[in-house]
């Protein structure tokens, strides 16, 4: 299984539904073994994460 790590942090992922669906998507590409899905995945969640106002 791949052990790529997460980009997302629970605070974010529960706050947008956007971050929810992204990170559903890598944890199926981890499910099917798919390692360069999950990297695919990781760089959308990075640049999505992005687009959130910084935390304070």
């Amino acid at each position: 299984m791949c052990s790529t790590g997460s980009p997302t942090t629970p605070a974010a992922t529960q706050k947008c539904s956007e971050c929810r669906e992204l990170e559903r998507g890598r944890k199926q590409a981890e499910a099917d073994r798919d390692p360069s899905k999950v990297t695919d995945f990781n760089v959308l969640i990075l640049r999505h994460r992005m687009t959130h106002p910084a935390e304070p």
